[in-house]
C-alpha cells in the first residue's frame, strides 16, 4: 500500500511540477508583474530570462558551448530547489508528509532535468539522451518557445501547455527553423 501511495504522490507532483514550472515562467519570467516591480530578486529572474536570455536566443536557437557563468541564463539552481518547493510542500504535508517530501524530491528533480534538458538545447555537447526521441520533441518544443514568446512554457512536461491552451503547433517557418538547427 504505502508503494503505491508514494507513486500516487509522484504522479501527482510530476503533475503540479509542470503546472508550477509553466505559471513560473509565464507570469514571473515573462511579465513585468508587482514582484518584479518591488523586489530586487524578482527583478533580477525577469531581466535574467526575458531580456538576457530570450534577447541572446531570438535569433539563433543554439550556440557553441561556453564556460560556466556564461551561459546566457540557462541554468536553475538545483540546490534551492527544496526552498523553492516549501510553500507547496507545506500545503502538502497537510494531508500527507509523504507527499510533501515527494514533492521536493519531484521540483529537485525537475530543476536538475531542466538543467541538463536546457542546457543541451541551447549549448549542444551531444550528452547521451541528446538523440533520444522524447529529448528530440522537448527540444522542438522549446525551440517553438523562443519563436513564439507567449507560447510552449513548459521545457521539462509540456502537459500544463496543453491544459491551459498555450501550447502552439509549427508552421511552415517555424519547420524550416527547426530544421536549420538540426530538429
Amino acid at each position: 500500500m504505502f508503494i503505491l501511495q508514494i507513486g500516487g504522490w509522484v504522479i501527482f507532483s510530476c503533475i503540479l511540477m509542470s503546472f508550477v514550472e509553466h505559471q513560473v515562467h509565464r507570469k514571473l519570467m515573462h511579465r513585468r508583474n508587482f514582484l518584479s516591480a518591488h523586489t530586487a530578486s524578482f527583478t533580477r529572474v525577469f531581466e535574467a530570462h526575458a531580456l538576457v536570455h530570450h534577447k541572446h536566443y531570438a535569433e539563433i536557437f543554439s550556440d557553441e558551448p561556453v564556460a560556466r557563468g556564461e551561459d546566457k541564463e540557462i541554468r536553475l539552481t538545483v540546490r534551492k530547489a527544496p526552498i523553492k518547493a516549501i510553500p507547496i510542500a507545506a500545503l502538502i504535508a497537510l494531508v500527507s508528509w509523504q507527499g510533501a517530501a515527494v514533492f521536493v524530491a519531484a521540483m529537485t528533480f525537475h530543476h536538475w532535468a531542466w538543467n541538463k534538458l536546457h542546457l543541451e538545447m541551447h549549448k549542444p555537447e551531444q550528452r547521451v539522451f541528446s538523440s533520444w526521441p522524447v529529448y528530440k520533441f522537448l527540444a522542438r518544443y522549446h525551440c517553438l518557445h523562443h519563436r513564439h514568446l507567449d507560447r510552449n512554457f513548459n521545457v521539462v512536461f509540456p502537459l500544463a501547455d496543453y491544459v491551459l491552451g498555450t501550447s502552439v503547433r509549427a508552421n511552415e517557418g517555424d519547420l524550416k527553423y527547426m530544421a536549420q538547427w538540426g530538429l
